[in-house]
């Protein structure tokens, strides 16, 4: 059984289902993703790889916000048109998260898709009387929900100032009413029953969890902490308005980014864009640095700690490329289904709230027995797979490992004379071709 910490209930969740929907906030569409963006990305691909190891059938939906502010600001910038634009960064999306190696939602849902949905939604809280039109606009009404509002981000009503997060608008009956539908005239414009606009934010995915898993409630909602207040907030409570039920059993958010010890964002400028990333550290140091914090927790990005991860997936891949060979030399073959006591202790765990520093522990353990036994020439199979299995199936690294061939054997074998031979020069220029082949 799998336990998570629920961030409605600020307790620790069981997860036991053959069958688990989830649902991740997706990015708005205006600029590349920078790697604070894929904490949430590499949180959520680290748990479906661990529901999947154990058999559970994984069912995952994700959204473009592609009508936003940010978009139409970009589009006028850049003179496009915002399906343009939109269309440009979903693309270095699914470009960059292909370098990452990250697990794929099952669907990616634009939500300029559902223009029609997202007002027919609408339209049922205002019949339900949790929802108002004034003046074009269409606001939630706080009022209607003062004991079920604030239950997830553990905020109260009263306690909330006015303005300090929202637009203060004389047409609300609360100042903290939402805005569901927005009047406006810049920008891409939708008709509606209450006029020309473009739908407000919270609602989108709102719409996508109801119209995609069929009213009911999902197991897992994840998101980055800051999402908390006021957008989950506001999506919950227009799910629980028009559903009578909560949107889902688990919210799962992960702890900020941040860079020298100032938070990640583009609004302040402190960002390391994914595609650069990737281009001068790769993707498996990204992955490390990540794990070595749990997902909840802050996570401070330092030129240090990317060394660290560096040199810390350097060794694993150059532990790899030793088991592979001696695999290989001795024409021996790891069955994946064996599992001992490692694997098993990796596995538990990530049951436990995906608590990776204590996986770390397990590889580092792991790797200094295995690099023993290969110095003694006596390889323990069970681990090795164990090995490879938390390495490549729990975490998710992405080492392309050389094939031992034939040739690659043959070239192992004369190596290893000419060693024995003190025929160094020989050995030396075998070396180098090993080297070339990336086989050590």
């Amino acid at each position: 059984m799998m336990k998570l910490y629920n961030s409605l209930t600020h307790t620790l969740s069981n997860l036991d289902q053959p069958e688990v929907n989830i649902y991740s906030c997706g990015v708005t569409v205006y600029n590349y993703i920078h790697i604070g963006n894929t904490r949430p990305l590499i949180t959520v691909d680290l748990l479906i790889n661990y529901l999947e190891f154990n058999n559970v059938k994984v069912n995952f939906l994700q959204n473009y916000t592609d009508i936003d502010d940010k978009i139409i600001n970009q589009a006028l910038c850049d003179q496009k048109t915002e399906k343009e634009v939109s269309e440009f960064f979903i693309a270095a999306f699914q470009e960059d998260i292909t370098r990452l190696q990250v697990r794929k939602a099952d669907r990616y849902v634009p939500i300029s898709m559902h223009i029609e949905d997202i007002i027919n939604f609408i339209a049922a809280l205002v019949n339900k009387g949790a929802a108002y039109v004034a003046e074009g606009n269409v606001y939630f009404a706080i009022d209607k929900y003062e004991t079920e509002y604030g239950c997830l981000s553990n905020k109260v009503i009263s306690e909330l100032t006015s303005g300090a997060r929202i637009e203060v608008d004389p047409a609300k009956r609360n100042p903290l009413d939402f805005t569901l539908w927005k009047k406006t005239t810049t920008g891409i414009l939708f008709d509606s029953p209450w006029g020309k606009g473009r739908p407000g934010w919270h609602t989108e995915c709102a719409l996508l969890i109801d119209l995609y898993f069929n009213h009911q409630t999902i197991n897992i909602h994840t998101g980055g902490i800051d999402l908390i207040f006021p957008h989950h907030e506001n999506e919950r409570i227009q799910y629980l308005a028009k559903n009578q039920k909560e949107i889902a059993d688990i919210w799962l958010h992960n702890g900020h980014l941040n860079l020298d010890n100032e938070k990640m964002s583009k609004s302040l400028g402190n960002i390391i864009p994914l595609r650069q990333y990737l281009d001068e550290y790769g993707a498996n140091s990204l992955k490390y640095l990540m794990y070595s914090t749990n997902y909840a927790q802050p996570l401070n990005i330092t030129d240090d700690l990317i060394q660290y991860a560096i040199n810390k997936t350097n060794k694993i891949f150059n532990l790899l490329k030793n088991l592979n060979r001696y695999l290989g030399q001795h024409n021996l073959h790891i069955n994946l289904k064996e599992r001992g006591a490692n694997l098993t202790l990796a596995n538990d765990h990530l049951a436990n709230n995906l608590n990776t520093p204590n996986v770390l522990t397990v590889v580092n353990n792991l790797m200094k027995t295995l690099n023993h036994q290969l110095k003694e020439n006596n390889l323990d199979l069970i681990m090795t797979s164990d090995f490879y299995n938390i390495i490549f199936n729990l975490l998710n690294f992405n080492f392309v490992l050389p094939k031992i061939t034939p040739e690659v054997i043959k070239l192992l074998a004369q190596w290893e004379t000419y060693k024995k031979e003190k025929e160094y020069d020989k050995a030396d220029q075998i070396r180098s071709q090993l080297i070339q082949k990336d086989i050590i």
